[in-house]
């Protein structure tokens, strides 16, 4: 049992190593060989868990993908105001950002293969996940009539653009102070509507 252990923690730290440099310097910026120094592990160890650095990529991609998505389908399916529901979502993912500021640099990555992991049948995206929160608060009267895609859009860019500023030093590397200013911002964007 101890080497299931040890062998799954081993992954965790590839995983983290490899969002971490797929993050700041995508996919065909990194080798094996750096993902591995990261890590502490040889490339035996990562090809122990990975069949190429591709398919590192679209499991760590994966993952985060599906935990923004189930993120935001959890506050669609709570109850209250859109609005509550939309600030509390904001703060999480501002506080997900301050504990591990490169899951959001790395669904900001437009490599062919996320691409491609997007356009899967299988894989639900967090903007999928956003415009169906836009859309119920816009079915419940709670916001304007809008495209909640472009409305989808926008505030994902703002929030993966807060984070690459962020990483930058063009902002501090903590966001949360700026929670209540983001949701203002972003409340606005949302309350206008079409014109």
């Amino acid at each position: 049992m101890n080497k299931k252990t040890h062998v799954d923690s081993k992954k965790k730290d590839i995983m983290q190593a490899a969002m971490r440099l797929f993050a700041i310097k995508g996919i065909d910026g990194i080798s094996v060989k750096e993902i591995g120094e990261a890590a502490g592990v040889t490339d035996a160890a990562i090809y122990k868990h990975f069949k190429s650095k591709d398919a590192m990529a679209l499991e760590v991609f994966g993952q985060y993908c599906n935990s923004y998505t189930t993120l935001i389908d959890f506050y669609r399916k709570q109850s209250g105001s859109f609005i509550s529901r939309f600030h509390q979502l904001v703060d999480e993912v501002l506080g997900m950002h301050d504990e591990d500021q490169y899951g959001l640099l790395l669904l900001s990555q437009h490599h062919e293969l996320y691409v491609e992991a997007s356009q899967s049948q299988n894989t639900r995206q967090p903007l999928d996940a956003l415009v169906e929160f836009i859309e119920q608060g816009v079915q419940h009267g709670e916001l304007p009539k809008q495209d909640a895609k472009l409305s989808g859009v926008l505030i994902i860019g703002a929030i993966t653009r807060l984070s690459v500023s962020s990483l930058e030093g063009e902002l501090p590397q903590q966001l949360i102070p700026f929670a209540t200013e983001v949701k203002e911002r972003l409340t606005a964007l949302l309350s206008q509507g079409q014109s």
